[in-house]
């Protein structure tokens, strides 16, 4: 007798029990979230015109801050299996797939996206500014109006320059000419590593210091630079294999390189852009 009474006790508790719960949650809703970063594989900062979708809703992140990458939050999700897509102009898209649990959620690790083209790319222009004896570089994206690209991916850029003397009619040129020049001694061949500001203000990203130390002495006034920018596809190539490539490209002759890199650029592995400056101011 004792124990059915003890067993009809236990069932009246756990149906109390069950409504208490579910009259708590329908009056004390848990909310389900998602929270995560995102940011460019290559600069480690963030992604322009970035877009995020998750159970229908999304959210639109251009400049994200100047500090770098910020967490962004989903709210009134709804526990379960879902994808989170990740998306902007220029960068591999992203899926992930999730499990939401009832309450926070959180992915840990930055999400890197994977930029894989600067968009509307037409040509590069090269500013050379001296800071003493080094030449001090902006690296311009222009588009096809012959307009600048302001906010575009850290693509993972090969950037290559030779320097030599300015000639015309078997002599250093003296003066500034606009037709007639050619190249005489060749002062600098290498690659350039290159810097890239994040910053929401800033108008051209990629920067390059040539240290003079590395320049041959000339005292000639007026010098050649020959640019050489190969923007990679890092779907179809990785950096090891880029760098491979040009360093047999840059060890043959000037005349030669381009030939050489067609092949690679009619597969699409990457694409090359050539730039030159004459009439810049020598005498190191």
């Amino acid at each position: 007798m004792k124990t059915r009474r003890l067993i009809v006790f236990l069932i009246i508790t756990i149906i109390f029990s069950g409504t208490a719960l579910v009259v708590y949650f329908k009056t004390n809703p848990v909310k389900t979230t998602l929270e995560f970063m995102v940011r460019d594989a290559v600069s480690k900062a963030w992604v322009w015109d970035a877009s995020f979708r998750l159970q229908g809703r999304i959210i639109k992140a251009y400049y994200q801050s100047d500090q770098g990458p910020i967490p962004f939050v989903f709210s009134g999700l709804k526990p379960g299996k879902a994808e989170l897509k990740i998306g902007a102009p220029g960068y591999v898209p992203v899926t992930i797939p999730l499990v939401l649990k009832r309450g926070e959620n959180r992915i840990e690790e930055p999400i890197d996206l994977v930029g894989y083209e600067i968009p509307g790319l037409s040509r590069f222009i090269v500013f050379e500014k001296r800071d003493g004896n080094d030449f001090l570089l902006e690296i311009r994206p222009v588009n096809r109006e012959g307009t600048a690209v302001l906010n575009h991916p850290c693509i993972d850029l090969w950037i290559g320059a030779r320097i030599t003397v300015q000639m015309k009619d078997g002599l250093p040129v003296r003066v500034p000419v606009e037709e007639g020049s050619v190249r005489g001694d060749e002062l600098y061949r290498g690659k350039l590593d290159w810097k890239f500001d994040p910053l929401p203000e800033t108008v051209f990203r990629y920067s390059v210091r040539i240290p003079g130390s590395l320049i041959k002495p000339s005292r000639e006034p007026y010098w050649v630079i020959d640019y050489l920018i190969v923007v990679p596809d890092p779907r179809k190539v990785n950096p090891d294999e880029v760098q491979k490539i040009m360093g047999k490209a840059f060890a043959l002759p000037p005349e030669a390189i381009e030939g050489y890199l067609e092949q690679y650029a009619e597969l699409g592995v990457f694409t090359p852009y050539f730039f030159t400056s004459w009439n810049v101011r020598g005498g190191v």
